[in-house]
């Protein structure tokens, strides 16, 4: 087994959060009927044409539960997916071959591929951080010392560190090879819904249920910066690759931009309407993604707010862009991951 723990993760919506109880065991097929999708581009200047028509290049069942987790390894290989019921797959990301499929009984929270690609990192119900060796599919390492739910995890970008975020209300520091706790941050009024260390691994940002989103400085991080403009829980915060700007989603649906200099929104993208689950930025920094209850995924410049794309047909749950930006992959509601080409392979 690649692993010995299910893996899940919470969807916080407007009203309620869903609780992922999983448990089962090992199965091994796979499916590819594609979903009904539309695409209604949208037109506008200066962009790459590759992000006005993606083409679906796969689809694939899982389980036909939701899709609760996503992560792509750093050499734009492969996907790792898991689903409401448990049930975690790994495919080739070009050609969409299913790797491993299991079905696994803890409850998991996120999943990360390490900066190498050689390890996993999960977080779970039972409050603890796991650590997997891809290859082997040994368990590593456990991280103890959350008192509640593991909902977030993020890798440092030299993938010494691992940081974690938890309903506890706190965000813990571990290191990687010893799996001591290095710190826990304090100051969150509320569960914490999504962490991410900044391109250079100096800051931490992280969003609150309560529509907070808070900025560490590693340095100092007993003084928080703290950014108020949604009006209901987060379910998303990333760095851009610049590490100049912030993207956060919320349940309030609505996706803002944050200028790290001056705290200042650059750009609030309104189009959705309803939860927006999950976004993700191009390697380029140019493009930001989203995806939404509203069954739409959206795309959009960076630079300029403009709405460059709008698919629609399934309530994608979430999402990623590969590492070389040539891909962009989705998972919803019925359980279907799909791969969409956003460059011409060579």
């Amino acid at each position: 087994m690649i692993f010995s723990a299910a893996l899940s993760k919470i969807l916080t919506l407007s009203s309620i959060a869903i609780l992922l109880t999983l448990s089962g065991c090992n199965l091994f097929h796979k499916t590819s009927e594609a979903p009904k999708t539309e695409t209604s581009p949208v037109a506008t200047s200066d962009i790459p044409s590759p992000w006005q028509k993606p083409q679906l290049l796969h689809s694939l069942d899982t389980d036909s539960s939701p899709i609760v987790s996503i992560t792509l390894s750093p050499n734009s290989k492969t996907i790792l997916a898991s689903t409401f019921r448990g049930e975690v797959k790994m495919w080739d990301l070009e050609s969409g071959e299913l790797i491993l499929q299991e079905k696994i009984g803890t409850e998991i929270r996120a999943i990360r591929f390490s900066p190498n690609g050689q390890t996993v990192a999960s977080g779970d119900a039972d409050h603890n951080l796991k650590l997997w060796d891809l290859a082997t599919g040994n368990l590593l390492r456990t991280f103890e010392g959350h008192q509640a739910v593991v909902e977030s995890l993020d890798f440092s970008p030299d993938g010494q560190t691992l940081v974690s975020g938890s309903w506890d209300q706190t965000l813990k520091l571990w290191s990687i090879d010893t799996g001591k706790l290095l710190d826990t941050l304090e100051g969150n009024q509320d569960m914490i819904t999504s962490v991410a260390f900044s391109p250079d691994g100096k800051v931490i940002v992280n969003g609150a249920f309560d529509g907070s989103i808070r900025l560490w400085d590693l340095i100092s991080p007993e003084s928080p910066r703290r950014f108020g403009g949604h009006s209901a829980p987060i379910q998303q915060v990333k760095f851009a690759p610049n590490g100049k700007i912030i993207a956060s989603s919320s349940s309030d649906n609505t996706v803002k931009l944050w200028d790290l200099s001056n705290g200042r929104i650059l750009h609030a993208f309104t189009a959705h309407t309803d939860v927006v689950t999950d976004i993700a930025f191009s390697s380029d920094g140019q493009i930001l993604a989203s995806t939404s209850q509203d069954e739409t995924l959206k795309i959009w410049n960076v630079a300029t707010g403009e709405l460059i794309n709008s698919l629609s047909g399934n309530f994608v749950t979430r999402l990623a862009i590969a590492p070389n930006s040539r891909f962009l992959v989705t998972g919803d509601q019925d359980g279907q991951v799909q791969i969409w080409q956003v460059e011409q392979l060579e």
